[in-house]
């Protein structure tokens, strides 16, 4: 009988390279995810000093304290949406590395089905040469 081969092996090489790749998009994005929350906080925590300091007490100094915190909770909704963004694409690498897990998950249980199949016909030659050497035997004794 011949060796056990799986024909769709090459698929399944590319397949597995493409969960791979997959795999590394998403702690790429994972990553992204981390660095916008770390400039989120650091965003917020300017903000808050600055609304904790004590209003300057003439008109133009207090209009540009004002700007600057206007500026910097500009910069608070900037990095808060860029963190939205960031997660969002996260949950689209998510899903991307769930669907080449299934790909790759579904020509695995092909392969396995196929093995079990080639080792089941393997053990159904192996029976019927014994069956037929013992055969062969024992009409040779009987005549």
């Amino acid at each position: 009988m011949k060796r056990y081969r799986f024909r769709l092996e090459a698929v399944l090489r590319v397949r597995r390279l493409q969960e791979d790749a997959a795999r590394a998009a998403l702690a790429e994005a994972t990553s992204a995810v981390g660095l916008a929350e770390a400039a989120e906080v650091r965003a917020a925590a300017r903000l808050g000093t600055l609304r904790d300091e004590a209003a300057p007490s003439g008109a133009q100094a207090w209009e540009a304290h004002r700007r600057v915190q206007l500026t910097a909770a500009e910069e608070l909704a900037a990095r808060t949406a860029e963190l939205g963004l960031a997660r969002a694409e996260r949950r689209e690498r998510q899903r991307s590395l769930a669907d080449a897990r299934t790909r790759v998950r579904a020509l695995e249980r092909l392969d396995e089905r196929r093995r079990a199949e080639h080792a089941r016909e393997v053990a159904r030659q192996d029976e019927r040469a014994v069956d037929d050497l013992v055969t062969s035997r024992f009409r040779r004794r009987t005549a």
